[in-house]
């Protein structure tokens, strides 16, 4: 909320409005959010705003899907034993789960393994086909990893044990040898949504397990509330949120649907269990005390959290125990861990942060690219803190941490920024690293951290300008502009992430009437406004107060912040970017705005 680090703009593209308004019957805002989505043509429209089960693509139609569901099937006919092989974050836990069940139900005897995160690393490797071998596993099965894995590939062809890949993440240069893989980003394949998270991928195949055997009058559709999708659609969701891929498409009508089940069947005063809840999904949804409807929010900054913890500061297997749980006791054990973990890792975190910033704040780093060393920090929250120090600096930043034989740290990005790309400049001085433009990771020896400072920063080529947040507006209107019908439209576009942002509104000029202090612990602020044209309105800025009075009393002085919170006309003009939304208070309803931002 800094005049100096923000850069806004408002987004200017055109289109048929009035198409749109009068075959869709939408106002003229609704019409301009989706020309600025690219949202123009009526198919592109109706599978964006209302979200159909026909939008679930068959699974068969992804390359090698159906040759690897023949390789189980013929595994599952001669009772080999098999064994699914993960990753320890919400999308690795929903695959594992999703393709377990559904070979239980087809009367498998599997398996399953998580990566141990600090033990293990990443993705499966060759001492874990070592020990499928050594457990007598037959096949085993990735999901969510395995597309570098080429030491592990070779390491199954040579203990005889078949490999099959499913995966989502960019394919390397070099392929693993396995025996399939199944991952929508290779070139030859033509499925219609190719950046699906892993346990998309996972039910497509659980699917095509699940129909085979059966008569074509017994099949089940595609359409997911007559297929095994709907079974699995809420783990489907939680993934594809978690996991930040594209809200559009297919992605955004598995989130929305997904959304819809865990509210009707997990969140409803009047649900009733048809057999289709998950105790553990259930105990964690109400220990976590959720009010009101389950959201996008509630998944990415509440449920997922809980899942990610048990990989970050234990074993996420946990967590996939808590989702397997057929007794409510049990669920809710693992229920209860989750969150305590959750709640041990944000305490953990708030305290490294901490540590951070006050030493950029006492050295008064001048860097550009800002490298944190955090010897005591647990290394898996090494991301999570270098994407907060991120937002308050602008800047990339990289935190490095002390592991067991080297410096290991993990790197967050900005826009214009390609991280991966400046750290192989660098290569000389890592033991190892990877990652893509907005993230990286990297292990180096201790001697090299300084080196790999003032390298990192000597070819860095940003400038102030780039180092500003870019804040894109749908439009510049006053919230006066705005009736009901246009404020309740704003609906259709959640669930909102990737190439699917929350609209955003922005107004100059606006008078502030009254301010007064709002929230529990009065952090919060809740203003009387004048917009643009004149107009009285109510507005809530849940930034923090402090912050924000801070920020009015040096531009305008104490006492101009004093008469606003007196009520006394004042000099304060506020130039806000906002959501409008519809409040509802005693049986009235009104608009008022959502502040997001504010350029003092």
């Amino acid at each position: 909320m800094m005049d100096c680090n923000e850069k806004w703009s408002v987004c200017n593209k055109k289109g048929d409005f009035e198409f749109i308004m009068n075959t869709f019957g939408v106002t003229a805002s609704t019409a301009r959010l989706l020309i600025n989505r690219d949202k123009t043509t009526e198919e592109e429209i109706r599978e964006f705003l209302y979200p159909d089960e026909d939008n679930i693509h068959p699974g068969t139609l992804m390359r090698n899907l159906k040759e690897a569901a023949d390789i189980i099937e013929e595994k599952l006919s001669s009772r080999k034993k098999i064994r699914i092989i993960g990753d320890y974050d919400a999308d690795g836990i929903m695959s594992t789960f999703i393709l377990y069940d559904a070979l239980k139900k087809k009367g498998a005897e599997a398996d399953f393994y998580i990566p141990d995160r600090i033990k293990d690393g990443y993705g499966i490797n060759a001492d874990m086909i070592a020990k499928a071998a050594e457990d007598g596993i037959d096949t085993v099965l990735t999901c969510d990893n395995g597309i570098s894995a080429t030491d592990a590939a070779d390491k199954a062809k040579e203990r005889g044990i078949t490999l099959i890949v499913t995966d989502h993440h960019e394919l390397p240069e070099i392929l693993p040898d396995a025996c399939v893989i199944v991952d929508p980003k290779h070139p030859e394949d033509t499925y219609p949504c190719k950046d699906i998270c892993g346990a998309v991928v996972a039910a497509k195949l659980a699917v095509e397990l699940l129909n085979r055997g059966l008569p074509p009058s017994a099949q089940q559709s595609d359409k997911a509330s007559r297929s095994p999708y709907y079974r699995y659609i809420e783990y489907m969701a939680i993934a594809t949120i978690c996991d930040v891929v594209p809200l559009h498409k297919e992605n955004k009508t598995i989130a929305s649907l997904g959304l819809k089940k865990l509210n009707e069947k997990y969140h409803s005063a009047s649900c009733t269990d048809d057999g289709s809840i998950n105790m553990g999904l259930k105990a964690l949804i109400d220990l976590c005390d959720i009010k009101g409807a389950i959201s996008d929010h509630t998944v990415g900054f509440i449920i997922g959290p809980c899942l990610n913890a048990t990989g970050r500061l234990d074993l996420a297997g946990r967590a996939l125990h808590m989702l397997l749980a057929k007794d409510p006791a049990q669920a809710l054990k693992y229920a209860g861990e989750c969150r305590e973990l959750n709640e041990e890792r944000k305490a953990m975190t708030i305290s490294e942060t901490g540590k951070a910033l006050n030493f950029l704040e006492e050295e008064a780093v001048s860097d550009r690219v800002l490298v944190v060393e955090l010897p005591d920090c647990h290394e898996s929250l090494a991301g999570i803190i270098a994407g907060r120090i991120r937002e308050k600096y602008i800047k990339p930043v990289f935190v490095l941490t002390k592991g067991k034989n080297m410096i290991k740290g993990s790197g967050r990005s900005i826009p214009g920024y390609n991280m991966f790309g400046e750290m192989q400049k660098c290569s000389e001085l890592f033991s190892k690293f990877g990652g893509h433009p907005m993230a990286a990771g990297l292990s180096l020896p201790e001697e090299n951290v300084a080196a790999f400072r003032k390298k990192i920063n000597a070819i860095c080529t940003l400038t102030e300008e780039d180092m500003k947040k870019k804040v894109l507006l749908d439009a510049a209107v006053p919230i006066s502009a705005f009736d009901e019908k246009s404020v309740e439209e704003l609906s259709l576009f959640e669930p909102c992430g990737p190439e699917n942002p929350a609209p955003l509104f922005g107004d100059r000029n606006n008078k502030v009437i009254r301010l007064r202090r709002i929230g529990k612990n009065n952090n919060f602020l809740k203003l009387t406004m004048e917009d643009s044209k004149g107009i009285r309105y109510s507005a809530v800025c849940f930034k923090d107060a402090e912050e924000v009075i801070g920020a009015l009393s040096g531009k305008y002085g104490t006492a101009q912040v004093d008469r606003a919170f007196e009520g006394r006309d004042n000099d304060i003009r506020l130039t806000i970017s906002y959501i409008p939304e519809i409040n509802e208070y005693n049986g009235i309803r009104s608009i008022q705005m959502k502040i997001q931002g504010i350029l003092y």
